[in-house]
């Protein structure tokens, strides 16, 4: 396997991320609201660590290039449908890239292995191994079967039916706000070069772990607009250029407290419990873990980042596949520190 690392933020990314900003409710208020139920204080993190990414935030908005189509991408979509977006145009970025033209089927097939997969296999298949989807009938099959909202099937199937036309006008999109997001970059350009040089000496062990369950060749990038995230798409990986300063808080005396009640949380419920028993007996893929708990393949995902957010569950890539396995390391520092301030 061969990373490439690029101590620099990815355009399509960030353009992305920043106009889901722009779409959304109030920045600052959210951002520190969801520090703050991750266990963090965050209005003291933010006045200390964010005032570069409001001023990112707020240049981009300022010059941004509002186009008729955004709104089907960014204003009432629900958070999984836009990091499908997402993915589809950081993997799909040759037509951007490249001006090449837009090919339906193979969009249409991407955005139906997407929907269908398990996280079972480390790499993308083929596009002649993924769902083929040629007409009508075939689309309606689809998504009769997919694990989607009644809503989400409504977008999806508008998505099928003409890839080709969403994707150029999303590919639009991100090219008349290039310029906004150049302003943007060079507003910060100086506490950027400082936050980019720490990145490039910082070394996350987790991430890197991720990173490696992906394609023979991932590249990494920095992202300022998702700070505090890590982001390990199919081929591309992110890693927020603020997640040090997050581990450093974590670390700290006084958030030792907080970091239990987070980790509390993330197996509040029964079937994350029923979770961590089961990858206790055995490391399996989340389609195997599904049906073992019998649980939807989305549903096993979205509890599995819960844990892996909170360190209790980490990745393997073994035999092509990538399994789930518990954080021994990180279950056993839980229980001594909880014995350690109730015992």
């Amino acid at each position: 396997m061969s990373i490439e690392i690029y101590n620099e933020l990815d355009p399509v990314f960030e353009i992305l991320g920043l106009l889901t900003i722009a779409h959304g409710g109030d920045w600052k208020t959210e951002t520190i609201k969801a520090m703050d139920d991750y266990g963090i204080d965050g209005e003291t993190f933010y006045n200390k660590h964010l005032k570069i990414v409001e001023k990112y935030v707020e240049t981009f908005l300022k010059y941004r290039v509002e186009t008729p189509s955004e709104d089907f991408f960014f204003q009432n979509s629900s958070q999984e449908l836009f990091l499908m977006v997402l993915t589809m145009a950081v993997e799909n970025r040759k037509y951007l890239e490249e001006n090449e033209p837009l090919d339906p089927m193979r969009l249409r097939s991407f955005i139906a292995f997407y929907i269908t997969d398990t996280i079972e296999h480390a790499q993308l298949p083929d596009i002649k191994d993924m769902p083929q989807l040629p007409d009508e009938k075939s689309m309606l099959e689809f998504l009769d079967n997919a694990d989607l909202k009644s809503e989400e099937k409504w977008y999806v199937l508008d998505l099928l039916r003409r890839p080709d036309y969403w994707f150029t006008q999303l590919f639009e999109t991100v090219r008349l706000n290039m310029p906004a997001f150049e302003k943007a970059r060079a507003s910060v350009s100086k506490p950027l070069e400082k936050l980019l040089k720490r990145l490039a000496r910082y070394n996350n062990s987790e991430f890197m772990q991720l990173v490696n369950t992906c394609s023979d060749n991932p590249v990494i990038y920095a992202t300022l607009v998702f700070p505090m995230l890590q982001v390990v798409l199919y081929s591309h990986c992110y890693q927020g250029i603020l997640n040090e300063d997050l581990e450093k808080n974590e670390a700290a005396a006084d958030s030792i407290k907080e970091e239990l009640i987070r980790q509390s949380k993330s197996f509040a419920d029964k079937s994350k419990l029923d979770i961590l028993c089961s990858l206790k007996e055995s490391s399996k893929y989340n389609l195997e873990l599904a049906e073992a708990l019998n649980l939807s393949p989305s549903t096993t995902s979205h509890h599995m980042n819960i844990l892996m957010s909170s360190g209790l569950v980490t990745v393997q890539k073994k035999d092509g596949k990538v399994y789930y396995c518990l954080q021994e390391e990180n279950i056993e520092k839980y229980i001594h520190s909880l014995k350690k301030l109730l015992l």
